[in-house]
């Protein structure tokens, strides 16, 4: 086998290469790449066991060649070549990596260690497949992957649902003190019900950037794939609470609307007063005003009043300011509406006049 490949084109792949080789691996052929050549490029493969890349690079290739190569080390050396082209053979003992002015080789794998990959057949079946666009797919990841606690006890709870039923997709993620739902439109009849594991969706965004992408699951893992791209990874066992029972209805709820830049300004500047100690604020709700206070006993105190739209009785709630400000930075509207009963129950959260992205949060006892 022999190439010739543009240098910046070929470390895009490997840096994502990158992302699925593990640091240590538990069976040494994981730390290798697959580099499988064909007539019109080449495929790189990667695994850690939980998650498996798969990459097509076109390129023109001599020789059609399978070899398992030396992952971390390849791709630091690629990075520091100077040159703009990089040629790639392999030799009679390993591969080459090679210019007028340097010639390095590397020892190869032995490829009959490395594990076996799910293929194809695994994933037969139109009953399990959506196309999706990339970038909603991801947008959805941004508004629930904050909620994920990935020390949680329960397994369940370290990864996001899709459930997707009734024609929405709905991802849905929580700590058990908050939950994040994001709901989006299918022209479906297909049911899909599966919790994916954080590392899945700390890597899928950097891999998989635009585009349609489809997806395919069995009832262990899932399948992310494009012209170019396939990724799959298991998935998260259990049975994922029913998040609906969790949302307080609307219509049952005191409302306020306010400006949501506003809000996160403000408690941006309020936070700087907590600690790992002490960290909420009080939000006191009255007639078209919301005052938020912060005391804390190490640092001092802050108060900041909201010009808001309110005219239900007077409120005061105590809330972890940090998790409206990661619900404030990824909501897409100029104002929110805030609803809440009282100071012991949830308030939900969502961009006014929008249904398509709940938050719920629970307050903090007084």
């Amino acid at each position: 086998m022999e190439l010739i490949i543009d240098k910046k084109i070929l470390m895009d792949v490997l840096d994502k290469i990158a992302k699925v080789i593990p640091a240590k691996p538990a069976i040494a052929s994981t730390g290798g790449i697959l580099l499988e050549a064909k007539k019109d490029g080449i495929t790189l493969t990667a695994t850690d066991l939980q998650l498996t890349l798969k990459l097509f690079l076109e390129c023109t290739v001599k020789d059609k060649t399978d070899v398992l190569i030396p992952g971390k080390k390849i791709i630091s050396l690629i990075r520091e070549i100077p040159e703009e082209k990089v040629k790639i053979a392999t030799g009679e003992s390993g591969i080459v990596i090679e210019d007028k002015n340097f010639q390095y080789k590397f020892l190869i794998m032995d490829i009959n260690d490395y594990p076996k990959l799910p293929s194809d057949k695994d994933f037969a079946g139109d009953e399990n497949t959506l196309n999706i666009s990339s970038e909603v797919f991801q947008e959805m990841i941004t508004r629930t992957a904050y909620c994920i606690n990935p020390d949680e006890p329960r397994i369940y709870f370290r990864g996001v649902l899709i459930d997707l039923r009734d024609g929405h997709l709905n991802m849905v993620a929580t700590d058990t003190r908050r939950l994040s739902l994001v709901r989006k439109p299918m022209q479906t009849g297909k049911k899909m019900k599966l919790i994916l594991p954080q590392r899945l969706l700390e890597v899928l965004p950097s891999i998989v950037k635009e585009g349609e992408m489809t997806i395919s699951f069995t009832k262990n893992q899932i399948r992310f794939q494009t012209d170019r791209v396939t990724l799959i990874s298991q998935l998260l066992e259990g049975e994922f609470p029913d998040y609906m029972k969790v949302i307080p209805p609307s219509e049952k709820l005191s409302s306020a609307t306010i400006e949501a830049k506003q809000l996160l300004s403000s408690l941006e500047r309020l936070v700087l007063l907590s600690s790992d100690t002490f960290n909420s604020v009080k939000m006191s709700f009255r007639r078209d005003m919301l005052v938020l206070n912060i005391e804390s006993p190490q640092l001092g105190t802050g108060e900041e009043k909201l010009k808001i739209q309110y005219s239900g009785p007077d409120a005061t709630i105590i809330f972890n300011p940090v998790y409206f400000i990661q619900f404030l930075k990824t909501v897409p509207q100029e104002t929110v509406t805030f609803s809440f009963a009282d100071p012991l129950k949830p308030a939900r959260l969502n961009g006014t006049g929008a249904d398509d992205y709940i938050y719920v949060v629970m307050p903090i006892k007084p």
